[in-house]
């Protein structure tokens, strides 16, 4: 039973294979020119707003400052409020530091030359270290 399953697999991914050389070879990729796209999206136009940016730095302050507020208020507020400030305040640390090793990464790649798809690149993968990381050690402590 198991050589039919290798059987039928091995065939799948000749046919997958054969379907890639197909779609490869059978386009005229020689004769391809990329033509530059003056349209913004949305998200490219709010990257590059200066008044974004800073309503988005307002916001994050105000959440980590309040989270802070309710989180040191433990006699003030039920219980569960103030365990919410304690998780939104550590949520916000955590994004502030993801977001400060890629960004990071990112504009030292784009000042040292690099051009944009590389930078992402070298952002994604110290995320990606920073995520095997933290792999390892849930494997090595046990929890």
């Amino acid at each position: 039973m198991a050589s039919t399953i290798y059987l039928v697999s091995a065939a799948l991914m000749a046919v997958l294979l054969v379907a890639v050389v197909a779609a490869t070879v059978g386009r005229g990729w020689k004769k391809y020119t990329p033509g530059l796209q003056h349209d913004q999206s949305v998200w490219s136009s709010l990257a590059g707003s200066e008044s974004a940016w800073t309503l988005a730095f307002i916001v994050a302050a105000l959440a980590v400052g309040g989270g802070a507020t309710l989180f040191v208020s433990g006699d003030s507020f039920s219980g569960s409020i103030v365990a919410v400030g304690g998780a939104a305040v550590g949520v916000a640390l955590a994004a502030a530091f993801v977001f400060y090793l890629f960004f990071g990464t990112y504009a030292a790649a784009k000042s040292r030359g690099y051009r944009r798809a590389a930078a992402v690149m070298a952002g994604s993968w110290v995320l990606g270290l920073l995520v095997v990381l933290v792999i390892t050690v849930n494997l090595l402590t046990g929890a």
